[in-house]
């Protein structure tokens, strides 16, 4: 059993979150994505014939049709095929130096089952976030289903 050696800190609308690193995510630059949308995806990759859908959130973690993303990280968990979130920065933090502690969300779990973090990072005096993969895959799919950005 492997343990869990680093976290991506990633940023989107202003906002940093961290992330657990394991071997079901992949990282993918602008520049492999295509920018045509479907429903309220903001960009695709197409690999062997299947697209991935990839999202770009607001600060109310609402899909926006566009905003200055740098990169893609595909989540390959809980969904039935990679999903993506869209971030305007990453990078790798190490374990070591972060006091990571649990953190349930109030109020009801969402629509998809699952609550979208699931600790916080309390290395500074305001704890980062850090996204429960599952719940974060599973929110980005529930996207799939309503179109409304694009086609």
């Amino acid at each position: 059993m492997t343990t869990l050696r680093h976290y991506l800190e990633v940023r989107f609308a202003g906002q940093t979150f961290l992330l657990p690193n394991a071997p079901d995510l992949l990282v993918e630059p602008r520049e492999n994505m295509q920018l045509e949308r479907k429903g309220q995806a903001a960009a695709s990759r197409n690999v062997q014939g299947v697209v991935w859908l990839a999202y770009a959130l607001d600060a109310n973690m609402q899909p926006l049709p566009e905003s200055a993303w740098t990169r893609a990280i595909f989540l390959n968990v809980a969904s039935r095929q990679p999903v993506g979130l869209l971030v305007d920065d990453l990078k790798l933090l190490p374990v070591d130096g972060l006091r990571i502690e649990p953190f349930i969300p109030l109020g009801p779990v969402p629509q998809t089952g699952h609550h979208l973090f699931n600790a916080a990072a309390m290395q500074t005096a305001t704890p980062t976030l850090i996204f429960a993969p599952v719940g974060l895959a599973a929110y980005l799919q529930a996207q799939e289903d309503n179109h409304g950005l694009g086609e």
